[in-house]
């Protein structure tokens, strides 16, 4: 399992450019927002189910959970704009109540992705930590769509796996941009998210 652990908030006077958090221990916060990282199938909910017993307070916080039913997993990749928004929502009232550690369990494969959830942890005082699991299939796309729970054939994790950037940092995610068909594909569509958000 590989953490990649950077701090940079209100308090630091210059910004830090990837350095690992072993070289800065003089900084020490007691609030820290874990982003799983990988393919689906690669262990991330796993290790972040490991990784919650590290704090207190800690949430596992994932996209995933909006298409959770009743009858099972029902994944509408239509909704998939409003279900990021939903779960910024609640990494937002989380990081409001000092939960910690707050872990963003997506596969959260390019910079952009993690912005949202960055930029508020950073402004909370946060740390922010980018974790992937250290699964020797973790690259495997054969292996990845026997594992991951969710039926994602091997043809579309190996198109997830073209995208993943590499290497991370809080500077290249604070430095990234929104794609703008992503911007296209949200609705305004909130009664549907304020609904979604009674039943957490």
């Amino acid at each position: 399992m590989k953490c990649r652990q950077q701090e940079r908030g209100p308090r630091l006077t210059e910004p830090h450019r990837g350095q690992p958090y072993e070289e800065r221990r003089e900084y020490q916060y007691s609030l820290v927002l874990i982003l799983m990282r990988g393919l689906p199938g690669s262990g991330k909910t796993t290790r972040a189910r490991e990784l919650l017993s590290s704090g207190p307070s800690g949430i596992i916080l994932s996209t995933d959970d909006y298409f959770a039913e009743k009858e099972g997993y029902r994944y509408d990749p239509g909704l998939l704009g409003a279900a990021h928004e939903w779960n910024q929502s609640r990494a937002k009232d989380a990081l409001h109540n000092g939960r910690s550690p707050i872990i963003i369990d997506n596969t959260n494969l390019q910079a952009w992705e993690m912005k949202p959830y960055v930029k508020m942890a950073l402004e909370r005082g946060y740390k922010v930590d980018f974790c992937e699991p250290d699964t020797r299939w973790k690259f495997d796309p054969y292996e990845l769509e026997k594992r991951n729970k969710h039926g994602v054939p091997q043809e579309k994790i190996a198109q997830m796996m073209d995208r993943y950037s590499f290497p991370i940092s809080i500077d290249i995610v604070m430095s990234s941009q929104e794609p703008a068909h992503v911007n296209q594909r949200r609705r305004p569509d909130q009664p549907q998210i304020r609904e979604k958000m009674h039943f957490c």
